[in-house]
């Protein structure tokens, strides 16, 4: 099971007409008691680690610090609590916690129980990730190879159940403004590798990717997408962790 937040955006404001954009539904204050707030400011503090990791990012690419900075002034977020059933996976019968996958965007920040079960492919094989107190797990994704033609490659990964326990995770999926133009950067573009992809924007290539991976998905009806579907149940997740 699973549930998304977003940034808070209010119905009534010109960004709420953006796919991907809207308030969220909270559970009654009552029946959940500093939920809301905790939900929110936990919202705020990864948004703001996300910010810091740009800033390696840009340099990294031998960027300015701050290049990526304008493009992140009202960033597309989701926070997805998920929980993962005790059922043992069983890979070659096609049973997976969460089957083989990378996320869409630019980063995920994902902090987990100390239950394992989270694998990466690396190398020709799959290797497990191992739980970590006090840190999180970092995935690049399919926006960042996109964004950096292919010299970043984003985190192909799965989950697999070999304890027969629950488990718990909280992916952070951190994007650009929606309206941010996706091209192949100039640092990372040469004669002996020309531009891979097409230029697009942050909101349609993810678009493209939910229209991709969801039968009958509908850009058009509100309430599509992680954001605008916030505090919904999801029996079909685009990606988990």
């Amino acid at each position: 099971e699973g549930f998304y937040f977003g940034r808070e955006v209010p119905a009534d404001s010109e960004e709420a007409k953006l796919p991907l954009h809207g308030p969220n539904q909270w559970p009654p204050e009552q029946q959940v008691p500093g939920f809301r707030l905790a939900v929110t400011s936990y919202i705020a503090a990864l948004t703001a680690l996300g910010m810091r990791l740009l800033r390696l990012l840009a340099l990294s690419l031998a960027l300015p610090a701050d290049y990526f900075a304008p493009h992140f002034t009202h960033p597309m977020v989701a926070l997805r609590p998920l929980h993962y059933t005790a059922e043992v996976s069983a890979p070659a019968s096609g049973v997976f916690g969460a089957g083989a996958h990378s996320d869409y965007g630019m980063l995920t920040l994902l902090a987990t129980d100390e239950v394992p079960g989270l694998q990466v492919h690396l190398d020709g094989s799959w290797q497990a990730v191992q739980p970590l107190a006090g840190a999180f797990i970092v995935n690049l994704g399919d926006m960042l190879e996109r964004w950096t033609n292919g010299l970043f490659k984003s985190t192909l990964h799965r989950v697999i159940n070999t304890t027969g326990q629950e488990r718990y995770s909280i992916p952070f999926f951190f994007e650009p403004n929606f309206t941010t133009r996706v091209e192949c950067l100039p640092c990372c573009v040469t004669e002996e590798r020309p531009p891979a992809y097409p230029p697009t924007t942050a909101g349609e290539h993810l678009l493209a990717k939910y229209a991709q991976t969801h039968a009958g998905y509908d850009v058009n009806k509100k309430g599509n997408g992680p954001a605008a579907a916030t505090g919904a149940q999801h029996a079909e997740p685009p990606a988990g962790s």
